[in-house]
C-alpha cells in the first residue's frame, strides 16, 4: 500500500472516531438539509418549502445547496438509525475533500509527507476540524474547488467549465473559485490562464442562469451574498457571522504560524511554488475578514494550509516528528472540544417534544417556534408548519413587520408580548427554555389564552385553551 493511500485511510479512521464516539450530530443545521433531501425524494424538486410561515422560502425557495441535497438522498434511503446515516454522509463528504486536497498537494509537492498533510488537515486546528465535521455544503464545494485546481491546465478547459458550473449548486460561497481564478490570472496573465478564467466565469454564469431554483435564485443570492454582508438594523445575528473570541482564534490558528515561519525561513518569495502565492494572499485576506466574522475562518485556514504544504521544505523524518507531536497534543483537545460540541447539539429533549406534537397536535398545524429549533423540527415532524428558520433575513425579506413581531415575543421586550401568538393565529407555542427561559416563565404567568400542556428540561409546549374560538387576526402589529 502506498504512503498516500495509507495516510488517507488513517484520516478516515480519525474522522470516524470523532463522528461516532459521541451520540447525536455535531451541528443541528444538518437536519434541515436532510429534511430537504427527504422532501425531494417524496415530492421531486420544489419551488417553495412547506414548513415556513413567514420565511421567503414559503413562496420563493432558492436551494443554495442543491447538489449537496441530491447527494444526501442515498443516505436517506439507508435502513439505519437517522443519526448514523447522517454521520456516514458527513464522513463520506469530508473524506472526499481530504482525498482531493491530498492529491492536489502531492501533485504539486511530492516530497511532502502525506502523513503530515493528513494529520495536520484533521488535527491542526480545533476550530477547522469542528466546522468541517458540521457537514455543510462547503465540503462539496471545496472538493470541486480543489478538483478544478488539480485540473488547472488548458487541456482540461471543458472539465474546468463543468466543475465551475456544478460548484454554483453546492454552496453560496461559490464565487470563491472565481476569485481564485482571477488571482491566478493576475499572478500569471498568460493566454491559457485567461482562457481558464473565462471557462470558470461562463461555467458559473450558466450555473446561476439555469439554476434549479429558477427564477428565484437571483433574489436568493442577493439576500445571501449581498444583504447578509450588510444586515438591516435589529436583525438577530447568526453565531458564525459574529466576531470570534480570542480563545477561538488561538485554537484556530495556533499551529499555523510556526509552520508559516518555517516556510519563510527556508525559502525566499521567488522560491515558492508559483501558484502558492495566491493561497497566501487569500489566507491573509480572509484572516482579516475572519476577525469580524467566523464564517470565513475555514477559508482562511485552508488557504494557509495549502500554502504551507506546497512550500514545506524540511527533511521527511522531521515531517513525521511534527505529525506525531501534533497527533499527541491535539487529539485530547479536539476529542474534548468535539464532545462539548455534540453535547450542545443534543436532540434528546427535542425528540421528546416532536414525538409529543406528532401524537397530540393535528398534522398541518402551525407551530409558533423560534428559528434556531427549525432545522430539527422540520426533519422530525415535516407535516407541520413553523415560523421560519436558518437565517433571520429569510423572515425579514418575507415580511419585516411579522419578523420583528415574533422576535418581540421571544425576547419578551414589549408590553403585551403574550398576546402575539394569538394575534398571529397560532394554537400551539413551543418555547426553548435554554434560550428563552424568561419568556417561557413570563408567558406561563401572563397568558390566559394558552395552557402549559407539556414541559421537559429544555422545552415548554403551550396550547390554546379555546382552539375553536374565533382568533383575532392582526398581521400589522406595530412595535415601538
Amino acid at each position: 500500500m502506498t504512503p498516500l493511500r495509507s495516510a488517507f485511510l488513517i484520516g478516515i479512521f480519525i474522522y470516524a472516531i470523532l463522528l461516532f464516539a459521541f451520540h447525536g450530530v455535531p451541528d443541528a443545521d444538518i437536519f434541515y438539509h436532510f429534511a430537504i433531501a427527504k422532501l425531494y425524494l417524496k415530492e421531486g424538486f420544489v419551488s417553495n418549502l412547506p414548513w415556513p410561515e413567514i420565511g421567503i422560502q414559503s413562496k420563493e425557495f432558492t436551494d443554495f445547496h442543491f447538489l449537496f441535497h441530491i447527494l444526501q438522498i442515498p443516505f436517506v434511503l439507508l435502513p439505519l438509525e437517522e443519526t448514523i446515516s447522517i454521520k456516514l454522509f458527513i464522513l463520506c463528504s469530508i473524506s472526499t475533500l481530504l482525498y482531493v486536497v491530498l492529491k492536489y498537494i502531492h501533485t504539486k509537492a511530492p516530497s511532502t509527507s502525506p502523513y503530515l498533510i493528513v494529520i495536520f488537515f484533521i488535527l491542526g486546528s480545533v476550530l477547522f476540524t469542528g466546522r468541517m465535521l458540521f457537514g455543510r455544503g462547503n465540503l462539496i464545494f471545496f472538493s470541486l474547488y480543489f478538483t478544478c485546481l488539480y485540473f488547472w491546465n488548458i487541456k482540461y478547459v471543458y472539465r474546468i467549465f463543468a466543475i465551475s458550473f456544478l460548484a454554483v449548486w453546492t454552496y453560496s460561497g461559490f464565487p470563491y473559485l472565481l476569485i481564485t481564478s482571477i488571482c491566478f490570472s493576475i499572478l500569471d496573465p498568460n493566454k491559457n490562464n485567461l482562457k481558464l478564467l473565462a471557462a470558470v466565469s461562463f461555467g458559473m454564469l450558466l450555473g446561476i442562469t439555469i439554476h434549479p431554483s429558477f427564477p428565484y435564485q437571483f433574489k436568493g443570492y442577493f439576500i445571501e451574498l449581498v444583504l447578509q454582508t450588510m444586515p438591516p438594523n435589529g436583525i438577530e445575528p447568526i453565531a458564525e457571522w459574529l466576531p470570534p473570541s480570542r480563545e477561538i482564534l488561538i485554537l484556530g490558528f495556533a499551529t499555523i504560524f510556526p509552520l508559516l515561519l518555517i516556510c519563510f525561513k527556508n525559502a525566499t518569495s521567488n522560491q515558492f511554488e508559483p501558484n502558492s502565492i495566491v493561497f497566501l494572499f487569500l489566507g491573509i485576506t480572509n484572516l482579516i475578514f475572519a476577525s469580524s466574522s467566523l464564517r470565513v475562518f475555514e477559508m482562511s485556514w485552508l488557504m494557509f494550509f495549502i500554502f504551507i504544504f506546497l512550500n514545506l521544505k524540511i527533511p521527511n523524518h522531521f515531517q513525521l516528528v511534527i505529525a506525531v507531536l501534533i497527533f499527541i497534543i491535539q487529539v485530547p483537545i479536539i476529542y474534548d472540544k468535539m464532545g462539548q460540541q455534540f453535547k450542545s447539539s443534543e436532540t434528546k429533549y427535542g425528540q421528546i417534544v416532536t414525538d409529543w406534537i406528532r401524537f397530540n397536535i393535528p398534522k398541518g398545524e402551525k407551530i409558533f417556534l423560534a428559528w434556531a429549533d427549525y432545522p430539527y423540527f422540520t426533519y422530525k415532524i415535516p407535516d407541520y408548519r413553523f415560523l421560519f428558520g436558518l437565517n433571520p433575513l429569510y423572515a425579514w425579506s418575507y415580511d419585516q413587520n411579522l419578523y420583528f413581531t415574533q422576535k418581540a415575543f421571544f425576547e419578551s421586550n414589549v408590553q403585551g408580548f403574550q398576546h402575539i401568538p394569538k394575534a398571529l393565529d397560532y394554537k400551539t407555542v413551543v418555547i426553548n427554555k435554554h434560550y428563552y427561559g424568561y419568556t417561557a416563565k413570563s408567558f406561563k404567568n401572563l397568558t390566559t389564552d394558552y395552557l402549559l400542556a407539556f414541559e421537559n428540561e429544555k422545552y415548554a409546549i403551550f396550547v390554546k385553551t379555546n382552539p375553536d374560538k374565533n382568533i383575532i387576526k392582526d398581521n400589522n402589529i406595530k412595535l415601538k
